[in-house]
């Protein structure tokens, strides 16, 4: 924690940042078991006169897709990385005009400066989230 003059940890702790941080640590706790484990997956096909099937499916399909909510760590580099965010002078600035440097703001400066770039790289990697959730799904 960074030392901001306050006495206690318990002074600098709010109950919203308590709650990101235990919402971190769910989205980070997501993963496979070893091994290989299925469970019975019953649906209705609309298609074929609502006929009922099953099929076994494995959990790593269901793990998976929640998996993909870590991509917010891509985000968190990206500002933690960023020329506005190591700058002095741009944080000095910011500070004067009480600019806070979060990922919304460091993409939309982005957007200004590079805006095919950014949007290449968001569409590629819509693209390819989309595509592996379809996969999974359909699998």
């Amino acid at each position: 924690m960074i030392d901001n003059g306050a006495e206690d940890w318990r002074i600098a702790m709010t109950l919203r940042r308590i709650s990101n941080i235990l919402l971190e640590v769910l989205v980070c706790a997501i993963h496979p078991f070893p091994g290989e484990f299925y469970f019975l997956w019953v649906t209705k096909l609309p298609n074929h006169a609502n006929r009922i099937a099953s099929r076994y499916v494995p959990v790593d399909v269901m793990l998976s897709l929640p998996m993909f909510l870590r991509l917010y760590l891509i985000c968190r580099v990206m500002l933690l990385h960023s020329k506005l965010f190591t700058d002095a002078s741009s944080r000095s600035i910011g500070a004067l005009n009480r600019i806070d440097f979060n990922t919304r703001f460091v993409l939309k400066t982005l957007m200004t400066i590079c805006p095919g770039t950014v949007l290449l790289v968001f569409m590629v990697s819509l693209w390819i989230i989309a595509s592996w959730t379809l996969r999974l799904c359909e699998r």
